[in-house]
């Protein structure tokens, strides 16, 4: 097993300007780049005193599951105009893990920071908001297997409400 990147960060860049550019959507690349069992985790998911801060927020045991909840006919894609467009990839970090268990996989985080935006249509209000998204790839796989999304939880109430 190897403890390599299975990625460079302007590998990771690219596919972030791809969706920004409309040559890919966010489903391309999390079928491509993210395990179909993925632990994917929206802040605040509801475990600690604030509870669970939006509707999109929780722990996700699928891509599948995430996708519906963002993307499907309720989620936070439905609530703008032409869902969220990139607006601009702010920074994206890749370091290669240190494992010290034999039986561990090994995992790459990246850390992507990414500036979205949209139009509300409720009322076509402008949409804004900034996301930071931390990617664990498993090295042999090449596909994430753990995520953690940090967002704007007001912005996407303002979506639902």
């Amino acid at each position: 097993m190897t403890n390599s990147s299975p990625f460079t960060a302007s590998e990771i860049r690219a596919w972030f300007i791809d969706i920004q550019n409309g040559t890919r959507t966010f489903r391309d690349v999390m079928e491509e780049h993210v395990d179909e069992n993925v632990e994917w985790t929206v802040t605040c998911p509801g475990d600690g005193d604030l509870g669970k801060t939006t509707p999109i927020a929780g722990v996700y045991h699928s891509r599948a599951a995430f996708a519906q909840s963002t993307m499907g006919p309720n989620g936070l894609f439905s609530k703008l105009t032409q869902g969220i467009q990139i607006k601009e990839v702010v920074d994206v970090l890749v370091q290669p893990s240190e494992n010290n268990e034999p039986s561990e996989r090994h995992l790459t985080k990246a850390v992507v920071e990414w500036h979205g935006t949209g139009t509300l249509k409720k009322s076509s209000k402008g949409w804004d908001n900034y996301y930071a998204w931390v990617f664990h790839f498993d090295n042999e796989s090449k596909r994430a297997v753990r995520i953690r999304s940090y967002l704007d939880s007001a912005a996407v109430n303002i979506a639902f409400e």
